[in-house]
């Protein structure tokens, strides 16, 4: 056979991976603050970081974590007492289960069964892991003994810690209720503490969006500046409230419950503005769909909860085109240092894009946080912070759990996202369990769905697609994975790669696929290299390590030495890095609140392109090099030859001459040209 066929519910077979029974539903409503009632006004801009959560000491209750088998290859575990802030709602329930211990670094906490050395930990990268790790189901799910309902089963898992039901509250208003063309002017410490909501959803209607969002910039500015200076007389007035104003009244009741004499002073200049994400979440609710039942399955075969696929709905709202400004992309919105230890980013593919590798990835990514941690609520924060980031605090302030460090810890890198953003998931998962109860039941999911196939030879993606029988936006939809080069033809697809093709279709591929010849496919890649100009202080080892290949791949290519010296402005060839599907190991990430679609990026992009890029030629004859400039354009979505050769003010002859193209070359979106000097 010269091809492999999978279907989509064998598709995470295919990966190595176990199944597992957990599952877990729980609703639970989300308290509300008791403070005054926040002024609506029409006429706010924000930003859309998460504030931070009001301090609080916990009660606290002592429990002994269980210990768990170890992998055959990470480090034998120890067992501590653990002594955590009371769960609301779930004081009979019993502690979780403790964890597996890997082989990485991070301080040792009470309630993870792991000696860690947080010296050793940095915030995007970790100490290898094996190749290969064995699990203990037991390392995540819950003792088979434990006869509880899947109501204390959540709540064993996520506690609902009395500590952050106002921020959860908070949350759950923002992604529910509060509209995208709504801004809440808020406190950054007690997020539920709302100054005022600014309406701008009848401004919307009748304004461009450029002059929307001026007026939204004015008018936070503005309340900002109010409630500082309202702050400031609330604090001259703090003895004497019945002299108070009712608006003066109004932010004192507001501060009731903070004892401190100094709170109203502390809070001034520290208001934030919070837009609603109402019509995100809902279109993310309905996008979801489509994923959900892929995503949980994955979950249940890495013996994770399934509650946790409810994250992108804060990471990306399930938008896969979703960029931020960190280079964080698609729906778990990876940054590229844990992309590459969690699954391929090279010349070839970015699996960031692909939400269904993406989810296999967060899966195990998130496991790791979980085993060094040995804690859900830390397990989810460190996925955005970052699980050094996390150790490191949890030792500076002796602490063990996520209210300890909400309460304790002031590092400069965890602020608003950091210590909001459990609470944000929380808030996430009662949004999506009240949408999922008004669907109709009855109606089936929008599931998408399709066969897998696996190439055995290098095979230009057109030639997939064809053999597939699916149009071009749907190959493109079930395989979002593959870059421009190898769309447009330049670079082919390698063998092993799984295919995703139209359900059903997996057998007349196969088919199809055995009768090619052999000018469609092929036993080597082709050959495409980036041209590199060796810096100052390069040497071919750092500009090896810079691109993800071996030094002596440059030096074969580029017919250096074994010496490999190489000199400021020489131009080098660098082949394209090659990754194959990484197993578990352990990385951080760091905050990646999704800031960008990919429409904005390709604004960027295209700003980018207006930069001079330098190639060097030698002259015949002479040993000085001489400079050639020219710019390069990325070509967008209904672009021709003639509309940017007329942007450049330059001929259609001289850009096909300048790109090797001839008169039946087409153009594609992605494609980069070179825009010859005029």
């Amino acid at each position: 056979m010269m091809l492999k066929k999978y279907s989509v519910l064998g598709f995470s077979a295919v990966l190595g991976l176990g199944f597992c029974t957990v599952g877990f539903a729980q609703q639970e409503r989300a308290a509300t603050a008791t403070a005054p009632k926040p002024a609506v006004v029409s006429p706010a801009t924000d930003s859309n970081t998460a504030p931070a959560l009001a301090p609080a000491k916990p009660a606290t209750t002592t429990t002994q974590a269980k210990p768990s088998p170890v992998s055959a290859t990470a480090p034998a575990s120890t067992t501590g007492t653990t002594s955590k802030p009371a769960p609301a709602d779930s004081a009979a329930a019993p502690a979780s289960t403790s964890n597996t211990a890997v082989q990485a670094s991070a301080p040792a906490t009470a309630n993870a069964n792991a000696t860690i050395d947080s010296k050793t930990l940095t915030d995007d990268t970790q100490a290898p892991a094996p190749a290969l790790l064995v699990t203990s189901p037991d390392s995540v799910r819950l003792p088979a003994t434990l006869k509880v309902d899947a109501l204390t089963k959540e709540a064993v898992l996520f506690p609902r810690y009395t500590q952050l039901k106002p921020a959860v509250a908070f949350w759950t208003q923002v992604f529910g209720d509060y509209s995208e063309n709504q801004s809440v002017i808020h406190s950054m410490e007690y997020p539920q503490k709302v100054f005022q909501v600014l309406d701008f959803r009848s401004d919307a209607a009748r304004m461009s969006l450029a002059d929307l969002n001026k007026l939204r910039d004015k008018q936070v500015k503005e309340a900002k500046e109010h409630y500082d200076s309202v702050l400031k007389q609330v604090h001259e007035l703090r003895r004497t409230p019945d002299q108070m104003s009712s608006e003066q009244r109004r932010i004192f009741d507001l501060y009731a419950d903070i004892p401190d004499d100094n709170r109203f002073l502390a809070a001034v200049g520290t208001l934030r503005s919070q837009r609603g994400l109402k019509e995100r979440t809902q279109q993310a609710l309905e996008i979801s769909n489509k994923y959900l039942p892929s995503m949980e399955a994955t979950f249940r075969e890495h013996d994770m909860p399934i509650s946790l696929t409810r994250l992108p709905l804060v990471e990306s709202s399930f938008n896969i085109e979703a960029y931020s400004k960190a280079g964080a992309a698609g729906l778990w919105q990876f940054i590229p240092s844990s992309a590459r230890i969690y699954m391929r980013l090279n010349n070839i593919v970015d699996d960031r894009r692909d939400p269904w590798t993406s989810t296999d990835a967060a899966a195990r990514h998130l496991k790791d946080d979980y085993r060094v941690l040995g804690d859900w609520p830390l397990a989810i924060t460190a996925y955005n912070h970052g699980r050094g980031g996390i150790a490191r605090a949890l030792t500076a302030v002796n602490g063990t759990t996520i209210v300890d460090l909400i309460q304790n810890f002031s590092g400069s890198r965890f602020g608003f996202a950091g210590k909001n953003y459990y609470a944000e998931f929380l808030a996430a998962i009662d949004v999506e369990r009240k949408y999922a109860k008004s669907q109709d039941q009855s109606r089936q999911r929008d599931v998408m769905r399709f066969d897998v196939v696996e190439t055995k030879h290098y095979v230009p993606y057109e030639t997939l697609r064809r053999l597939c029988g699916a149009n071009d936006e749907m190959f493109r939809l079930l395989n979002p994975a593959y870059r421009p080069e190898v769309i447009e033809g330049k670079m082919y697809v390698p063998p092993g790669h799984l295919i995703r093709v139209p359900a059903g279709s997996a057998k007349t591929f196969e088919v199809a696929y055995s009768k090619l010849s052999s000018g469609e496919k092929f036993d080597s890649q082709r050959s495409i290299y980036e041209l590199v100009k060796v810096r100052k202080g390069d040497n071919l080892a750092k500009i090896a390590k810079r691109y993800g290949v071996s030094a002596s791949q440059i030096a074969s290519i580029n017919g250096i030495g074994k010496k490999h010296h190489v000199r400021p402005g020489q131009i080098l060839k660098v082949p394209p890095h090659m990754e194959s599907r990484p197993g578990p190991v352990t990385v951080a990430v760091g905050e990646s609140k999704p800031q960008q679609t990919r429409a904005q990026k390709r604004a960027e992009e295209a700003k980018e392109a207006a930069e001079e890029k330098v190639s060097t030629k030698k002259t015949k004859g002479k040993s000085k090099a001489v400079a050639v400039a020219y710019q390069v354009h990325k070509v967008k979505s209904g672009q021709t030859l003639s509309g940017i050769a007329k942007r450049y003010n330059t001929s259609v002859s001289s850009l096909r001459e300048a790109n090797n193209l001839d008169s039946k070359s087409h153009i594609t979106p992605g494609m980069k040209l070179k825009i010859p000097s005029t």
